[in-house]
């Protein structure tokens, strides 16, 4: 009897002893504009979930990637933020993990509740289980330029016609000088135009693609363009990258102007559209030089371009060799009947000695 009381007590020590530990925590916080006032369709919003356990983390979360429909919803961070906090005088070891949500069309976004487990160290060093179910989210998106009623529209449909609400970063580079005292540029060659578009804390798919334009006298190349979410180096802005290649060749001489490349994005503040450019560019382009071959075409440009458009390089060699063996000619039409009689005369004289009289040439 006394045996069974003692074990009852023990078990219920044990179990006032479980529940007073403290339990793991989950905190969501919407970040950025969607704090301060209702986001506009295709403004990201960042949402930040920590989860604490006590002590510390023996296996990490995994958090799950999340899924809204008419919204989208990645992780631009490749890894997660460890911190430690004290709630209520207990230590608790903390992972954080940044979302970035982006409406495609006006309403209410509600966010998944996943359970997400792990495993961290209780009171008595012991690995314990835990899991944490995120909270009930709400984030309400307002439609561009005060339009747009909640809809349902999700996917690509959804991103048709959907600006990237906030200012988009254009840049762009050459594989080859085209300005400036450094550039020699002819007929032929060609040239590289890297265009770099990121939009901050937003996917790349919210980017839409540029027009590539080429003057007269210049064929263009367009590749397939790179799209990546995230910071591309240190010290980059993070967000959507999306990077065009495009390859000019010019046919001909003269002054050419590559186009200015424009992308567009809402700006929430004015509520209308604006757009950031990357600048047009002019280039001078001489003829190509002899042995080339090819037959460049337009005004003349440049003092040391004086040949006439259609005397290429083998035309010039060709010509050369004609003059040559004209020459030739001329200066042997003369000596070559005397050299040639002469040369008859000697053969003559040395076979009479060797083998008497010639035969008749005609018997």
């Amino acid at each position: 009897m006394i045996a069974r009381l003692l074990a009852l007590i023990t078990f219920c020590m044990a179990a006032l002893a479980h529940a007073a530990e403290p339990a793991p925590i989950v905190r969501v916080d919407v970040g950025g504009n969607g704090a301060q006032r209702p986001a506009v369709v295709g403004q990201s919003v960042q949402i930040s979930v920590t989860i604490l356990a006590p002590n510390f983390f023996m296996s990490a979360p995994v958090f799950p990637p999340l899924q809204v429909a008419g919204a989208v919803i990645t992780m631009p961070d490749d890894r997660a933020v460890n911190s430690t906090e004290t709630v209520g005088g207990v230590s608790y070891a903390a992972i954080t993990k940044t979302y970035v949500l982006t409406p495609q069309s006006a309403g209410d976004f509600t966010l998944p509740q996943p359970e997400i487990p792990f495993t961290y160290a209780g009171g008595d060093g012991k690995p314990h289980s835990g899991s944490v179910t995120l909270p009930r989210t709400v984030i309400h998106a307002g439609g561009q330029g005060g339009s747009g009623a909640p809809g349902a529209a999700s996917g690509v449909q959804a991103i048709v016609g959907t600006l990237p609400a906030g200012p988009l970063q254009i840049t762009q580079q050459f594989d080859r000088p085209v300005t400036g005292k450094d550039a020699h540029l002819r007929a032929g060659d060609a040239v590289v135009r890297t265009i770099t578009i990121v939009a901050p804390n937003a996917p790349a798919m919210m980017i839409q693609p540029p027009v590539f334009e080429a003057p007269g006298g210049v064929k263009l190349f367009k590749a397939d363009p790179q799209l990546s979410d995230g910071a591309a180096g240190a010290g980059e802005t993070p967000g959507g990258r999306r990077v065009e290649r495009v390859t000019y060749v010019f046919e001909s001489s003269g002054s050419h102007t590559l186009p200015a490349v424009t992308v567009k994005w809402y700006d929430p503040a004015s509520g209308k559209p604006s757009e950031s450019v990357a600048p047009a560019i002019t280039v001078e382009v001489g003829r190509a030089g002899p042995g080339l071959g090819l037959a460049p075409t337009g005004d003349a440009f440049g003092a040391e371009d004086w040949w006439p458009a259609w005397l290429d390089g083998r035309v010039f060699a060709g010509l050369v060799g004609l003059a040559v063996i004209a020459l030739a000619a001329f200066g042997l039409r003369r000596r070559l009947p005397v050299w040639w009689h002469a040369q008859l005369k000697a053969w003559k004289a040395a076979w009479r000695e060797l083998r008497g009289p010639l035969p008749p040439l005609n018997p």
